[in-house]
């Protein structure tokens, strides 16, 4: 398959994702999306990937950020599935007709979750790091959650995960090496994060290898 990945900052890259598509033999294309002058024609790729960033799709005011949610909309309605990670998928509900809004609280850490389409997405340990948080679009269906907190929903052949199946422990670790002021703000225990990522990310890679197969399973079908 040829994917084209939306990469919104050089600190979120697409990492164990770019990894797992070029062992799988899938011709990948990076864009950094702020420095895009054109965007593509959905024809130049068979799927799209949208991964997070630290902006907001309901409070920043990036002109691109209004670009993208058309572009992954058009990706969509022209038959080609969209993978939302993190702000990717707030950016894939809003092209679908839902909404983005600040979550209660910050969401950092490796948790196992509750998922209703284990076949389709297992329920982890996945890692979560997000700030805003997304409703299901209408015509979708959701497949995982938190408390009242959707984390995943699928739309046709279209995923969005409120998670980073493709954050190592080293990618965290410069995240939070790259977040220590906020972190404090929050009242986050710096120390205790950094020991929970220890303990929980070994097996990650795996993890979001059998994922990404799962979901490319899903693609080939609609394809």
């Amino acid at each position: 398959m040829r994917i084209l990945v939306l990469e919104h900052e050089r600190e979120c890259p697409a990492a164990l994702f770019e990894d797992w598509a070029r062992e799988r033999g899938h011709a990948l294309r990076t864009l950094r999306v702020p420095e895009l002058t054109r965007w593509p024609e959905p024809g130049e790729a068979d799927v799209v990937v949208s991964l997070g960033s630290d902006r907001s799709v309901h409070a920043s005011a990036d002109g691109w950020i209004a670009e993208e949610v058309v572009f992954l909309r058009h990706s969509h309605d022209t038959g080609r599935p969209v993978l939302g990670i993190c702000f990717g998928a707030q950016a894939l509900s809003k092209a679908l007709g839902g909404e983005v809004r600040r979550a209660s609280q910050i969401a950092l850490g490796w948790t196992t979750l509750a998922t209703r389409e284990p076949e389709l997405i297992p329920p982890g340990p996945w890692c979560r790091w997000h700030e805003d948080v997304f409703t299901v679009p209408p015509a979708a269906r959701e497949v995982m959650r938190a408390g009242d907190v959707p984390l995943a929903f699928v739309q046709g052949a279209s995923v969005g995960i409120q998670f980073h199946p493709e954050a190592d422990a080293e990618l965290v670790n410069a995240w939070i090496d790259g977040s220590r002021s906020h972190l404090a703000e929050q009242a986050i225990d710096e120390p205790g994060l950094r020991r929970h990522v220890r303990s929980a990310a070994p097996g990650g890679r795996e993890r979001a290898y059998d994922l990404f197969d799962r979901i490319a399973r899903l693609w080939s079908v609609a394809a």
